[in-house]
């Protein structure tokens, strides 16, 4: 029969043993986690010249992985992603106001992020510039961000001593003012010098690529693919498009390399993980517009 010695020492060899079991089992575990979160090893960097452009300027409202309150489009945005973490250019979407002035919003509908209802196209600018972005009461206890004009982002990065890449995503829903939008659009950019080499004009509708075309034949167009790259890929060659963009979790490596071989760029969006940007990194995009740019930026060489 064990003394009661004999049964404390063999209970704490078990508690020893158990505990030995449990670092072992921490340390596997974040052995996994790292290799999946640095598929390239720890601090490893990868030999690529894609262009890292800011989704919507830092992307979107996120509340980790990286804790994001910015709005989309706003000028803080925007800043952060350029001034903050070096990205070589930002994507923003660009609607068109009923008495035509060019203003940074990403949803279809104001109701979205605004206290206000309705579709941009809709109303004058002066009831729309300057209103402040809703993103809920967390987010908005870290911003005080309103709605802005293309011009005020262009004014910004008239004192940059080198223009930022530029890929404006066109919203507009009335066919009616496609060559209208053009026309304003381009006027715009003109008068801020801004060259075609740092441009690029995206939408999934041809028709609407199409008006930029009659404006100027040189305007740089690119097919955003809607979830079907094929048939997209299909009409980008047959329009005598520049460019195709797409999802950068539903292309291949062997469709992107077809794009190009074909002569269009390809851009890729969305990611915010560090597995995910490297995934995208390496299928060999032209450019990727990333909701992470810090992350991006820390993953290259």
């Amino acid at each position: 029969m064990k003394t009661t010695r004999e049964r404390i020492a063999k209970k704490a060899e078990r508690g020893r043993s158990t505990g030995w079991l449990m670092i072992i089992a921490g340390v596997l575990v974040l052995g996994v986690f790292g290799f999946l979160y640095y598929p390239f090893g720890l601090g490893a960097k990868i030999n690529s010249d894609v262009q890292v452009l800011g989704h919507a300027g830092s992307g979107f409202m996120s509340p980790l992985s990286p804790f994001n309150p910015l709005p989309a489009n706003s000028m803080a945005s925007i800043v952060k992603a350029m001034e903050e973490h070096g990205a070589d250019g930002v994507e923003v979407d660009v609607q068109l106001s009923k008495d035509g002035v060019p203003i940074l919003y990403h949803d279809v509908d104001l109701s979205s992020m605004t206290e206000k209802i309705g579709l941009i196209e809709n109303h004058a600018a002066a009831d729309v510039i300057g209103l402040k972005y809703k993103g809920g009461f967390f987010y908005d206890l870290f911003h005080d961000e309103e709605i802005i004009t293309l011009e005020a982002m262009l004014q910004r990065f008239a004192i940059y001593p080198e223009l930022p890449v530029l890929h404006i995503d066109l919203r507009n829903h009335d066919p009616e003012r496609h060559l209208y939008y053009a026309q304003t659009l381009l006027e715009m950019l003109q008068k801020y010098d801004y060259p075609f080499a740092k441009l690029m004009f995206i939408s999934p509708n041809p028709d609407f690529l199409k008006a930029f075309r009659q404006v100027n034949p040189d305007t740089p167009l690119m097919l955003d693919t809607g979830g079907d790259f094929e048939a997209a890929f299909k009409i980008a060659v047959e329009r005598n498009f520049d460019a195709i963009c797409a999802e950068g979790k539903s292309v291949s490596a062997e469709q992107i390399k077809r794009a190009k071989d074909q002569g269009l760029q390809v851009t890729l969006f969305g990611g915010k993980s560090r597995s995910r940007i490297t995934k995208m990194i390496n299928l060999e995009p032209d450019a990727i517009q990333v909701n992470n740019v810090a992350t991006m930026r820390d993953l290259l060489e």
